[in-house]
């Protein structure tokens, strides 16, 4: 008979399978069947609302690319062009590494960009780099656009969303300023894809990285090749059961580690409420949704 962690192991793995065939049928335009497990339902829990999205149809000009405005708060103060496919893709585009990008915009990613719009000032001529930053990176254009960032790279290892991001990069440049802006691939277990950023970056982000069990080590090698010896890195991410605990486990041998889960007032408060909730709000699950913040430094 199968011990207790072989049946949980076999049981993540049948809920990880289930969650991918419901953005699959998502992409497809298709509607989850009533027997969908309730494990999965949680996956339509899409916005803690910080940011507002405005269509945009007098630029979209096809059904498989959608133009938004999004903007940071009320008084639209900031606001960003944001480009999104709408595309049918296939089950080879949502498997393989970092792909997660194609789907949408996570939670992990909009409190990033919230948490760097309110610490902007931090950002003032310092070089940053978004890991994983997904079909939109919105958060690394983010800080292009709302802080005198010195230079910004935004980069995904899916070269559909980088294609993706150079388009939104040349749509939004005029918002950039002085900041030198880019896009690149980058693909963690490859070093000849960043082997010329060796310590170029003050900050380097990221948002929902660890689920991927074979590449938690690439990660940490990338952050420790590009990041400066007195840069700082912000990567948020859930716990996702044990991820996020495995990745500290593997990071603590080349940083210092911060963990924290209370670290914005705003974003604490829209838990709390989402945890208190009842009806929609009670698809959120925080063990998926509520991203931690770990801060790492070079020891």
């Amino acid at each position: 008979m199968k011990n207790a962690d072989e049946k949980s192991n076999v049981r993540k793995k049948a809920i990880a399978k289930s969650r991918w065939k419901l953005i699959y049928k998502a992409l497809k335009n298709e509607a989850a069947t009533s027997s969908t497990d309730e494990n999965v339902s949680v996956m339509r829990f899409k916005s803690f609302g910080f940011l507002q999205q405005k269509s945009l149809p007098e630029m979209t000009g096809s059904e498989d690319v959608m133009w938004s405005q999004i903007s940071f708060d009320e008084s639209h103060e900031y606001s960003l062009k944001i480009r999104q496919l709408n595309m049918k893709l296939s089950a080879q585009d949502l498997i393989g590494f970092n792909n997660t990008g194609n789907v949408c915009v996570w939670p992990a990613e909009e409190v990033l960009t919230h948490y760097c719009l309110k610490n902007r000032s931090i950002f003032q001529s310092k070089s940053v780099c978004e890991l994983g930053g997904g079909m939109t990176c919105l958060a690394g254009f983010t800080v292009a656009c709302t802080s005198n960032a010195k230079e910004v790279l935004v980069t995904d290892g899916n070269l559909k969303s980088c294609q993706n991001a150079e388009i939104i990069a040349k749509e939004n440049h005029s918002k950039f300023g002085t900041t030198k802006v880019s896009v690149r691939q980058l693909l963690w277990n490859k070093p000849e894809t960043f082997a010329d950023l060796k310590e170029k970056f003050d900050i380097v982000a990221g948002a929902d990285c660890f689920f991927f069990d074979d590449y938690r080590q690439d990660l940490v090698n990338t952050i420790k090749h590009i990041l400066k010896p007195e840069g700082i890195a912000w990567m948020f991410a859930p716990q996702r059961g044990s991820t996020l605990k495995k990745f500290q486990e593997i990071a603590e041998a080349d940083f210092t580690i911060e963990l924290q889960e209370n670290y914005d007032s705003d974003v604490w408060a829209k838990h709390q409420k989402l945890n208190s909730s009842v009806g929609d709000a009670g698809h959120y699950d925080e063990n998926i949704h509520y991203p931690w913040l770990m801060i790492l430094q070079k020891r």
